[in-house]
């Protein structure tokens, strides 16, 4: 059977995965992950994506047959592109700047890799896009979210897949969680 390889330390992305009963092992990238910011918001997404699954392809060419798996997300608000926050407070005024808002994004950059041993099978790297609508949202219920949901390692503070006040309104939901898992069972059943 082919191994899958995710190629990220991501507590969310071990769940996708667990989520649809895809055995995988984790080999994290290390990849720089400095955005090339004379290139879109989607280019720059997909090429993280891609540089985490090629160094992990160099990795593991001793491996044999297997599929890398690799993503990147940002959060993209009134033309501003979001990381993870750096403190509390700056999620906390980020989070109350998008209540009500239906027009916030999950820009997703995704790519994979089916090799075996040295040789490319077949890449797939892509950046997909969903729409998420805010709730307005209690001080209460907003203080209890940044101390038990881990504001501070989910892009813009968020997180559609730990929050009652986030939904997803246009687009694939595993895009808003974090890696566009479609692209990964299609190849599956392409082997």
């Amino acid at each position: 059977m082919v191994k899958i390889i995710l190629a990220s330390q991501s507590e969310v992305r071990k769940e996708m995965l667990k989520r649809a009963k895809i055995p995988f092992e984790v080999i994290v990238s290390n990849a720089d992950e400095t955005p090339n910011t004379s290139k879109s918001f989607e280019e720059q997404l997909a090429e993280i994506a891609m540089r985490k699954a090629d160094v992990v392809f160099e990795k593991t060419v001793d491996m044999g047959e297997r599929i890398i798996v690799a993503a990147d997300q940002n959060i993209v608000f009134r033309g501003n592109m979001y990381g993870k926050p750096k403190s509390i407070e700056a999620a906390r005024n980020l989070i109350k700047s998008m209540e009500g808002d239906d027009k916030i994004y999950a820009y997703t950059g995704n790519a994979l890799i089916y090799a075996n041993g040295k040789e490319i099978i077949k890449k797939i790297n892509n950046c997909d896009i969903s729409r998420m609508r805010m709730d307005k949202i209690s001080d209460e219920k907003l203080e209890d979210y940044l101390a038990n949901q881990h504001p501070l390692d989910r892009c813009a503070g968020i997180s559609i897949l730990y929050s009652d006040f986030l939904h997803l309104e246009d687009g694939k939901m595993s895009t808003a969680y974090g890696m566009t898992t479609e692209y990964l069972q299609e190849l599956l059943s392409f082997i």
